[in-house]
């Protein structure tokens, strides 16, 4: 079942924890420079007139803004770079995430997350739309059953069972609609990895071949996804777990017992996290290379002379 989980970590033996702490470093550099933005913005703005103050915020906000797009954001890719390495056994260090800041790269980078945020809009639109149809026509019995109930009727078994088995059908829907939204996901994912691994080719062949390494490169997405939601779940599941211990403990054993149990839980739940995020980027980033592997060997077979 975690295939791609395991062909990650064996791929990368050696490396895995500098690629975490390097990631670790990265994003806290980040957050520091974004609390730095914030701090800039909010400081002066207390001892200047508000008017002044306002303008300042206004000025400081875009600048925020503008360096999310054009620092931040290219950064954050960049960072991609160490799991791509990390899986081709390659060796690299903290400055290899600087690399998409280079003549040719940079622009490509930035052009390319204009496109997916246009394509993100654009697919969650039609996915809202098609949700609440699918949503709306299945709530249409219970809109009957509510006008019923309005005039004074009161309701059988049988109906009461059919509001039961609809809560129920509503929450299947609902959490099968996140599906297509995890493909998405997933597809933007690997169109990131497609820079990562040809920076330099045209920025929309990227879309295609993240589609074929998605869907034509004969690995099973569907375990990728089943995989990567069991991995999700393991945090949630140990923090469960010091709950039920929490509450027993602070009622018969002492009451500072539950407060020490859930904020264990809660920091072990976040170490947690951090550790199956690792695993997540990382079993995509094998299921692009595996499949681009399958793909190009096809590829030199059919065009063998």
């Amino acid at each position: 079942m975690f295939d791609y989980q395991a062909a990650y970590k064996r791929n990368g033996a050696g490396s895995h924890m500098k690629t975490f702490w390097l990631t670790v470093l990265a994003f806290i550099l980040m957050y520091a420079a974004a609390v730095l933005f914030i701090l800039v913005m909010a400081l002066p703005a207390s001892f200047i007139d508000s008017g002044v103050a306002v303008l300042w915020v206004f000025a400081v906000g875009f600048l925020f803004l503008l360096a999310g797009i054009f620092l931040f954001y290219p950064f954050g890719v960049g960072v991609m770079r160490y799991y791509a390495c990390t899986c081709l056994g390659r060796d690299f260090g903290f400055r290899e995430a600087f690399k998409v800041f280079t003549k040719g790269r940079y622009s490509k980078v930035i052009k390319l997350g204009l496109l997916v945020l246009a394509a993100y809009f654009a697919i969650s639109f039609v996915l809202g739309l098609i949700m609440q149809f699918i949503l709306m026509a299945v709530n249409m019995p219970l809109i009957t059953l509510a006008e019923t109930f309005e005039q004074g009727s009161g309701l059988s078994g049988g109906q009461i069972g059919l509001i039961i088995g609809l809560v129920l059908l509503n929450f299947l829907v609902v959490m099968i609609s996140y599906i297509p939204y995890l493909m998405i996901a997933i597809y933007m994912f690997l169109v990131y990895m497609a820079y990562i691994d040809q920076p330099l080719s045209p920025t929309t062949d990227k879309f295609k071949v993240a589609w074929e390494v998605m869907f034509r490169g004969g690995e099973r997405i569907w375990k990728l996804l089943f995989s990567n939601f069991l991995l999700w779940m393991i945090p949630l599941a140990i923090y469960l777990i010091f709950i039920v211990a929490a509450i027993p403990a602070g009622l018969f054993v002492n009451e500072i017992a539950f407060p020490i149990l859930m904020v264990a839980g809660a920091l072990l739940m976040v170490a947690a996290y951090a550790v199956v995020m690792y695993f997540m980027v990382g079993s995509i980033t094998a299921y692009y290379f595996k499949s681009r592997d399958t793909l190009d060997r096809e590829y030199r077979r059919m065009h063998q002379p």
